[in-house]
């Protein structure tokens, strides 16, 4: 007899199936054209900043490095705040006013990312372009907005990290006469450091793959020459040449190459993500 049980269970099976093989033909789609990609240019264009696909030139040098840049330039500016944020939640708001806190930190989670561009473009360059005398287009501008953006999630990870530290610690500290911002710096966050640390890894993650609302404010140049002057990283050169090189065309093969460089990013960032919740069991 069939039940309701089994069919949920194959269901699941069934489920996870499928979304290993679309995975595995995914990755290895992009696995095939990158190979294509080194077999024909080598591994040279990783070190180059020239870019010029239609010449056949596939400097990506300038690309990781930009997506490094912006990405760790915006989790700085998001780390002091996301740690207030984290310690209002979690120490000093109590009952429906730390619930309706979380909340409100939820609502800008769930914020399309194309607002914050549109925020970024009226907003932040204008604000670049007083202050360094540029376009206001460049790393820089693409960092305070990607701030904003992690800021929610970062928060929401953080104050969870801090609720998570045994009470227990804080009442044999405040017993001993501590005050409650010797106990904060002294017991609470040093305790809580290593879920701040993989709720600062997945921030990351989510910063380097964001592509529309960092798009419209970078300025879009496949050249990096300083963080207040228009660039580009992989996320949103990938975007801007795909419609120039669709599958089947010369060159198509080097944005499967940027997309593997991605992948190297983000494989990395979980290895670590990983260690340091290895290092929290352990």
């Amino acid at each position: 007899m069939i039940t309701m049980d089994k069919i949920m269970d194959q269901l699941t099976h069934f489920s996870l199936a499928l979304f290993v093989v679309v995975w595995l033909f995914v990755v290895g789609i992009i696995i095939q054209g990158s190979w294509q990609f080194i077999h024909h240019h080598g591994l040279s264009p990783i070190v180059s900043s020239q870019w010029s696909p239609l010449h056949g030139q596939f400097g990506l040098w300038s690309f990781i490095l930009g997506s490094i840049m912006v990405t760790v330039l915006a989790l700085a500016l998001a780390l002091p705040w996301s740690l207030s944020l984290s310690v209002l939640g979690a120490r000093i708001l109590r009952g429906v006013w730390q619930k309706q806190f979380v909340r409100f930190l939820t609502l800008f989670v769930s914020i399309p990312s194309v607002l914050y561009g549109w925020w970024g473009l009226t907003v932040i360059v204008p604000w670049v372009r007083r202050l360094s005398g540029t376009s206001g287009y460049g790393p820089f501008s693409a960092s305070v907005v990607l701030a904003l953006m992690i800021l929610p999630t970062f928060s929401i990870l953080s104050l969870e990290a801090l609720r998570h530290v045994p009470p227990s610690y804080i009442e044999g500290s405040m017993a001993l006469g501590a005050t409650e911002d010797q106990t904060l710096w002294a017991i609470i966050l040093p305790t809580a450091r290593p879920r701040i640390i993989q709720a600062a890894l997945i921030a990351l993650a989510r910063g380097l793959g964001e592509t529309i609302a960092v798009q419209m404010v970078i300025g879009g140049q496949p050249h990096l020459s300083s963080i207040f002057h228009p660039a580009a990283t992989l996320t949103t050169q990938l975007l801007t040449d795909l419609p120039l090189l669709p599958p089947g065309t010369e060159g198509h093969h080097v944005l499967d190459f940027m997309a593997l460089w991605l992948m190297i990013l983000m494989l990395g960032i979980v290895w670590m993500e990983s260690r340091f919740r290895g290092v929290h069991n352990d």
